[in-house]
């Protein structure tokens, strides 16, 4: 006779995302964890604006330099002041003493001139990274795009896809943004952007969004028009997908939607599936109407979509960029935010959430951020 076994399976944690507090800004520690309970693959991605690393970076980086003084990886998606404001201080404090594996971050060394040759660099120049991005020339070197060659971070094309190769045990990393085109239409303003992320000169603060108005038809609102970011930084993000031990998340920075949706949509079709599933998606530009097309959510199936924004200067995320996520995401999708406040709290509307079968979650009364944890997968 043969007997049947109940057999339970017990799931662990493989991804832990932890979305800190950055007003308007993104800043993400990501850990991925070992089955067998050895120490965490830990990347940082984004520092906020400048006031970023004193409030929230600083002290969090603090504890974790009290654990294993390691980040495997740094990523610096782009020179807008509310990703790399934080970032500045934590390089010019030597990482706290952190020992980094790699940073990725497009200098200005890695932007061609439309039509013209990339000037590369080679290993042994790690000074140039802080000297260019500090402006300090005194100041320690870093591994700099040491993945890429110390070249620069890019797809070869809109439509295309990088897979980075890591080491075992490691994450599996998948490049989608930015082109080669996107870099080279950065070039021409570089020192501007730079000097604004240091904080030289005119940040172009906007005045603060108006008071948020009732949420109604959410598909109407996920069919209004929209226009494209127009902005050049924003078009030159690092967006890469992360997995490990089966578990996934789409870290889009503030991605053109187009480049991160051919992106994806070549990934499905390499993988042979017809829309990519992960587990959870950093939605690119803080929630923007400019970045979530339809058409863009129609690439991707997701349980968890994350939005980094206080909205305290351009009312992210917006009504219509989230009625996109609602109305084309699975049942039983949840929306997380880093913030609760006037213009997140409405989506927490009983009525909606049963019409749409979403969820939400926000942080606790500490206000210390968000996390969420992925379960691995078989």
């Amino acid at each position: 006779m043969v007997r049947a076994e109940h057999v339970v399976t017990i799931m662990s944690t493989a991804i832990r995302i932890e979305m800190l507090p950055a007003r308007l800004g993104d800043c993400l520690l990501v850990e991925c964890l070992p089955a067998d309970g050895g120490p965490p693959w830990r990347m940082l991605v984004d520092g906020g604006p400048p006031d970023t690393w004193k409030a929230t970076l600083r002290p969090r980086l603090e504890r974790l330099a009290g654990d294993r003084s390691r980040l495997d990886l740094v990523i610096v998606t782009h020179i807008d002041s509310d990703h790399i404001g934080g970032m500045i201080p934590f390089f010019r404090e030597k990482a706290l003493g952190i020992e980094i594996g790699d940073v990725w971050f497009n200098g200005h060394v890695h932007l061609p001139a439309p039509g013209a040759t990339r000037e590369m660099r080679s290993p042994a120049q790690g000074e140039q990274f802080t000297a260019e991005l500090l402006g300090e020339d005194d100041a320690p070197a870093f591994p700099w795009n040491d993945a890429f060659g110390c070249g620069p971070v890019e797809t070869p094309d809109e439509g295309a896809f990088i897979e980075v190769p890591t080491a075992i045990g490691s994450p599996r990393l998948t490049l989608l943004s930015p082109t080669p085109k996107r870099l080279a239409i950065l070039e021409p303003g570089w020192s501007t952007w730079l000097d604004r992320a240091r904080g030289i000169g005119d940040e172009g603060d906007e005045p603060p969004p108006p008071p948020p108005p009732p949420l109604t038809d959410l598909r109407a609102l996920a069919a209004a028009p929209s226009s494209v970011d127009p902005s050049k930084p924003n078009g030159s993000s690092i967006a890469v997908l992360v997995e490990h031990r089966g578990a996934s998340c789409l870290l889009g920075a503030d991605a053109f939607g187009s480049v991160l949706g051919g992106a994806l949509i070549a990934l499905a079709v390499h993988r042979g599936v017809s829309r990519l599933p992960v587990d959870a998606v950093k939605l690119p530009h803080h929630g923007s109407r400019n970045n979530i097309s339809n058409g863009l959510m129609q690439t991707v199936t997701a349980r968890h979509w994350l939005v980094s924004s206080n909205g305290d200067r351009f009312g992210h995320p917006d009504d219509i960029a989230l009625a996109r996520v609602v109305t084309n995401a699975d049942p039983g999708s949840t929306l997380w935010f880093n913030y609760r406040n006037a213009r997140t709290a409405r989506w927490d509307d009983p009525e909606l959430r049963a019409e749409h079968g979403y969820d939400v979650r926000y942080p606790d009364a500490t206000g210390a951020g968000i996390v969420l944890e992925l379960e691995e997968r078989p």
